[in-house]
C-alpha cells in the first residue's frame, strides 16, 4: 500500500524494484535521513509513504493502541505513522532512495534509481520532473530572434 501526495512525482515501475524483495514481510519504508544523529531520524516523510500488506493488517488491528498509547495530537501525519507502525512493532526498511525529496536531501529527477521526487508544485515543474524522470528531459527554450524584442 502506498500513499503518494499529488505533488508528487511516482514511477511506479521503480517502486516494484525497490519493494520486491520485501514482497510478504511486515514493513514500512523510513525514506529519509537528513538529520541521522537525531533520534527522530531516519523517517517516513509523507510525499511516498510504503506500507507492506501485513503492516496495513498490523495497523487495522492496532490503531488504536497509538491513538490511545501514544502523544500523537501534536505530529504531524508522516510523524504520527512513522511512530505508530514502530509501536505496533512493524519492521524498518531503510531506503533512502526511494524518494527524493527537496524537503529532505534533494530530488534529482534524472536520477534512475529514484522512484518517487517531490515536490513539483505546479503542472509544469511536476511535468518537466515527469518527463526527465522516464527519460526525456524538455527541450531548451527557443533562442531569441537576433533583433527580436525582450519581453
Amino acid at each position: 500500500t502506498i500513499k503518494v501526495d499529488p505533488d508528487a512525482v511516482l514511477l511506479a515501475s521503480r517502486l516494484r524494484v525497490h519493494m520486491e524483495p520485501h514482497v510478504g514481510e511486515n514493513v514500512y519504508v523510513v525514506n529519509c535521513n537528513k538529520f541521522p544523529n537525531s533520534p527522530n531520524f531516519p523517517m517516513m516523510y509523507g510525499a511516498l509513504e510504503v506500507f507492506s500488506k501485513t503492516a496495513m493488517e498490523a495497523y487495522a488491528a492496532g490503531s488504536w493502541k497509538c491513538g490511545t498509547q501514544l502523544p500523537w495530537k501534536l505530529w504531524g501525519e508522516d510523524y504520527y505513522m512513522t511512530h505508530c507502525m514502530d509501536h505496533l512493532h512493524v519492521g524498518r526498511i531503510g531506503d533512502f532512495s526511494v524518494l527524493g525529496d527537496n524537503m529532505c536531501i534533494g530530488a534529482n529527477c534524472a536520477d534512475k534509481n529514484t522512484a518517487s521526487f517531490h515536490p513539483f508544485k505546479n503542472w509544469k515543474v511536476w511535468e518537466t520532473c515527469w518527463d526527465t524522470a522516464n527519460g526525456h528531459p524538455p527541450p531548451p527554450p527557443p533562442s531569441q530572434a537576433p533583433g527580436a524584442p525582450a519581453w
